[in-house]
């Protein structure tokens, strides 16, 4: 579904990314990891259009993503979670949900509002709330609510749970895994490792923009060394 391939990137002369390979099927749940500045974040923004590439080719379902703007990338059904979350603070918890809807994947069960509100029920309890009434965990809620209104095919979210009380990270990982039990693929990025390898498919370890290790998440939980190693555990 999405491929790098040699992937150089960075901001203005300094170079976060050398030469990056990696691809996601689809219906996986892949994680990236890695200390932090170590490229992770810049990964997705370059999938994701925010970031343009210095050198090399990144595709989504066969189509060149590297000289299409962020919004044409969305269309094509890559919804992000960004780690700031961005939520329309003068927008109700509803309008900014509204304001995203689309169904880019062509799906014949869309997420709509209504939906949305059952995977997450204090959105509705908060339906008529300013993005800036929300908490923190509400706030992550909504950004994944709002990425799933453009019904995408393939879900991004970075910092899934950062700095969220235990109680709306458990709620968060949760709705994660019936993501991966419908089928969504999903590309994350957490510290939260021990519950992330244990939902994650595969994973690709970064250090100083390069990927240093991949394979399957359940090897890299039993691998303390490599752990210790790359990401200080």
């Amino acid at each position: 579904m999405l491929t790098l391939a040699n992937v150089h990137a960075g901001y203005n002369s300094s170079e976060v990314l050398s030469g990056i390979t990696m691809q996601l099927d689809e219906g996986e749940v892949l994680t990236l990891l890695g200390r932090n500045g170590m490229g992770k974040s810049t990964t997705i923004n370059c999938i994701t259009g925010l970031l343009g590439l210095h050198s090399g080719e990144i595709t989504f379902n066969g189509v060149k993503l590297n000289n299409l703007q962020s919004y044409q990338i969305a269309r094509l059904g890559i919804g992000l979670v960004p780690e700031e979350r961005h939520i329309f603070t003068n927008l109700t918890v509803a309008e900014n949900l509204l304001v995203a809807a689309a169904n880019y994947s062509a799906s014949i069960s869309p997420w709509t509002l209504q939906t949305i509100y059952k995977l997450f029920p204090r959105l509705q309890e908060r339906s008529k709330h300013a993005g800036n009434q929300l908490s923190g965990g509400e706030q992550q809620m909504l950004a994944i609510g709002r990425a799933l209104m453009i019904n995408p095919k393939l879900l991004i979210l970075d910092e899934a749970t950062e700095g969220l009380a235990p109680l709306i990270c458990d709620e968060i990982w949760n709705v994660i895994r019936l993501l991966k039990q419908q089928g969504l693929s999903i590309l994350i990025v957490d510290k939260n490792l021990h519950t992330l390898l244990k939902i994650a498919d595969r994973y690709y370890l970064m250090e100083k923009g390069r990927v240093v290790s991949t394979g399957c998440a359940q090897d890299l939980a039993q691998d303390h060394q490599l752990q210790a190693r790359y990401l200080g555990l």
